[in-house]
């Protein structure tokens, strides 16, 4: 190395094969073995930023790279988010519809329409079908039967031609039924909970897909509550006035559950109780409620005090005999509030009522629970 070559040392650029001094390279670059010079980092940022499209090997669509899931973007033969949802519920390129009997292509048929397999309907089924709502409308009538239960005029609980849903009503109406009573709210949370996970609603692909409005972008603009997904704005629009019904409904619904357990990681109080089941939990619940009634006094409230909740959890509550047995039933707190007095229950065991003050000696109802049903 003469004493010019220590003075100004070079490196070779790895793509044009140049030689520069080290102001030709970028500082991180001159610290490589194998280095960029400038003009060609250049040129390859330059070529990136162009290259925001690729071609769907299916649906062979140049598509935007915000259209397809990260993994396949990376890959030199991409599947866009709408072929690749498609594929995931069926490799099946065709399919028989179920109304006309044609056997056509996957681009026939709608993404929801896809996933119900043999009962899938082809676009044009769809909208005659659509036809028929619109000549229904105001024609529909109802039949009620002896369980409670609702059905249309067709003895179906949902149809697409009287458009008319009765699922969900139906089942608590038959929960009713079994049970002789009316639903508890836990109960009729956790009935509706079961029936959205039955939907099978795709959050990944537009709700909208296949009807006229949608584009079918392929892009992802997901609701506030999680429940739903668009692929623009024109197909929120458009589902807005069906959604907003139950959109603001399940918002709440996950707040109330995140704050009520923000609320039990806070409170030392219900630490002891978390080693308890609901049997024995409920267990006790009767055995406070039997000592109230036979006259001792302050058993609910020690009770409930002793567990971090309401006195009409239990003072509210019921004692149902079934062929297992007594069971216990929780008062529904927030709907007894609301009645009696048209006020909203916080969630605080104490809520309307003074500081609990022990009235007599204490009795231990965690150890009762934890030694098990009197006999």
């Amino acid at each position: 190395m003469n004493k010019e070559e220590r003075q100004h040392p070079t490196k070779v650029c790895i793509e044009c094969s140049k030689k520069y001094t080290k102001a030709g390279f970028a500082k991180r670059q001159w610290k490589r073995e194998q280095p960029l010079c400038r003009l060609c980092t250049e040129s390859t940022a330059t070529s990136e930023q162009q290259d925001t499209t690729k071609i769907c090997v299916q649906c062979n669509e140049d598509r935007a790279k915000d259209q397809y899931p990260k993994k396949q973007w990376k890959k030199e033969r991409p599947l866009c988010r709408l072929c690749f949802e498609f594929t995931n519920i069926s490799t099946d390129q065709t399919r028989q519809c179920h109304e006309c009997k044609l056997v056509l292509p996957r681009v026939k048929f709608d993404i929801h329409q896809w996933g119900k397999g043999a009962d899938a309907l082809c676009h044009g089924c769809q909208e005659q079908v659509g036809a028929k709502i619109l000549g229904s409308i105001g024609t529909g009538t109802t039949k009620e039967l002896p369980d409670g239960t609702v059905l249309c005029s067709h003895s179906l609980e949902s149809c697409d031609i009287c458009m008319m849903d009765f699922t969900l009503p139906n089942q608590f109406a038959r929960k009713r039924s079994a049970l002789g009573r009316d639903l508890t709210t836990d109960e009729t949370e956790e009935i509706s909970t079961q029936y959205l996970n039955l939907q099978n609603i795709n959050r990944k692909i537009c709700i909208m897909d296949g009807q006229p409005m949608c584009p079918r972008s392929g892009r992802k603009l997901r609701c506030p509550c999680n429940e739903v997904t668009y692929c623009s704005k024109g197909c929120q629009r458009h589902h807005w006035t069906i959604h907003k019904m139950t959109c603001k409904a399940q918002r709440k619904t996950k707040k109330d559950r995140a704050d009520k357990k923000a609320k039990q990681a806070s409170h030392p109080n219900t630490l002891p109780v978390r080693g308890l089941t609901e049997e024995q939990l409920n267990n006790i619940r009767i055995e406070a409620f039997m000592a109230e009634g036979s006259g001792i006094k302050h058993a609910i409230e020690e009770c409930a005090w002793q567990l971090d909740e309401h006195p009409l959890v239990i003072g509210g509550g019921s004692i149902v005999m079934s062929a297992d047995g007594e069971k216990f039933v929780k008062g529904d707190v927030a709907n007894i509030y609301m009645e009696s007095k048209g006020v909203a229950w916080d969630g605080s065991p104490r809520f309307g009522m003074k500081e609990y003050v022990q009235q007599k000696t204490p009795f231990d109802w965690i150890a009762k629970a934890r030694q098990g049903k009197s006999q």
